[in-house]
């Protein structure tokens, strides 16, 4: 059997490489650059990062946009495969102004400089017929002028009207970006419907998980019988949670430890909730450590609010539970895909505690097989293949062959 030949791949990402979180889009490159040769286009930093990162306030490689230390490196693989991660100069801070025209202006400057940078890249890595995966950054992209760019991927993880640090004209550059794109590929159900309207294809391409890196940390149910069991919660505490579902859940499982790990954003949420002795709040950890901190979990739950902003949402954390068998108890913020069928959905605080308990009284271990099998086939790997094989469909459907151009050009 003949062997593809790897795929040049840029990506222009808003998500930067180094962070303490878990991003969509370094898995899905990471994934990719197994078989294709990436570039991975750092988020742009600003003159205010910058500084920031000099004078220790702000944790990245500060000296790689200053051109210190090599601003492109390579992370994996050899000459023809493998991932390749740029750092750009620093940018002017375009996000402080209010005026759109004074906005595009920045940008478009931003873009000029930045773009050099890329340009260079991609003739030292000799790419050609790349294909442009922008992750959430119309800004530049709108105004970036690529060196060998075949066929452009617009790759939605949220939803910008919803996202309050984005100003209103954010939504505008998206449009204009989506309009010169080839393929649409979003994170959930909910952003595909939105996305519906635009006259371009959108395709679904879920979250994923390290799965062997939870299911390893999977603990049999042995391990906490006779002990109190553990309610948990991993990620950031924010505006997305229902509160007032919450503290009633707890308030009425005084037998029950509620574990909640990861930063608290809303100084309300951990305010009210210390007040109960059943509760535990824990500092984030990087995402390798967070399969450890689950071990103490019987139940995981993500208890968010239902409106716009959380419809939009397909949340990690419901895969990694997912990766330890755990049972998982949501309220109906969002359909979250093949994990649909395997969670219990409480719509009402009563409900919450009834699945719970429900959740908690489990015995039948095929429902465990259940949960494993859909995290297995939400392994980073598989949504990577999933997503390549979504890019060579549309691409192959653009490609116009040669002798197809030279009758047209004949015949005109």
């Amino acid at each position: 059997m003949e062997q593809l030949k790897p795929k040049h791949i840029v990506c222009f990402a808003l998500p930067a490489w180094e962070a303490d979180y878990l991003r969509s889009t370094v898995e899905l490159m990471k994934g990719l650059s197994d078989d294709n040769l990436v570039l991975y286009v750092d988020y742009a930093y600003t003159i205010s990062d910058l500084i920031k990162g000099i004078l220790g306030k702000k944790n990245f490689e500060w000296k790689r946009l200053l051109g210190i230390t090599k601003r492109l490196r390579r992370i994996s693989g050899d000459d023809g495969t493998g991932l390749c991660v740029l750092s750009l100069p620093p940018v002017l801070p375009a996000f402080i102004i209010k005026s759109y025209p004074l906005f595009k202006i920045v940008n478009r400057i931003n873009a000029a400089i930045t773009g050099y940078y890329i340009n260079k890249a991609i003739k030292k890595l000799q790419m050609h017929n790349i294909i442009g995966f922008n992750s959430f950054q119309p800004f530049l992209g709108n105004y970036w002028t690529i060196n060998n760019l075949q066929f452009t991927v617009y790759y939605i993880y949220d939803d910008f009207s919803n996202v309050p640090w984005f100003k209103g004209f954010a939504t505008i550059e998206e449009e204009k970006f989506i309009s010169k794109t080839n393929l649409v590929i979003v994170s959930s159900d909910e952003l595909k419907k939105r996305k519906q309207k635009i006259n371009k294809p959108v395709e679904v391409v879920n979250n994923g998980v390290h799965f062997n890196a939870f299911f390893s940390n999977m603990k049999s149910r042995k391990l906490n019988e006779g002990y109190i069991k553990t309610v948990g919660y991993t990620g950031t505490m924010d505006n997305r949670i229902d509160l007032d579902l919450l503290e009633t859940v707890v308030k009425q499982l005084p037998r029950i430890r509620f574990l909640f790990i990861g930063k608290v954003r809303e100084k309300s949420i951990s305010d009210r909730l210390l007040k109960y002795m059943n509760v535990c709040f824990e500092p984030p950890v990087l995402a390798d450590q967070i399969p450890l901190l689950q071990r103490q979990i019987d139940v995981g739950i993500i208890p968010y609010v239902c409106n716009e902003l959380t419809a939009a949402i397909y949340p990690l954390k419901v895969n990694e539970y997912l990766a330890m068998g755990l049972p998982v108890v949501v309220t109906p913020f969002a359909s979250l895909g093949e994990a649909d069928e395997v969670v219990y959905v409480a719509k009402t605080s009563q409900l919450f505690i009834a699945d719970i308990e429900m959740a908690l009284a489990e015995t039948d271990d095929c429902v465990k097989q259940q949960r494993l099998g859909v995290a297995r086939k939400a392994d980073w790997k598989e949504r990577s293949t999933q997503l390549m094989a979504i890019i060579e469909q549309y691409h192959t459907n653009t490609l116009i062959p040669d002798s197809i151009l030279i009758k047209s050009s004949l015949s005109s």
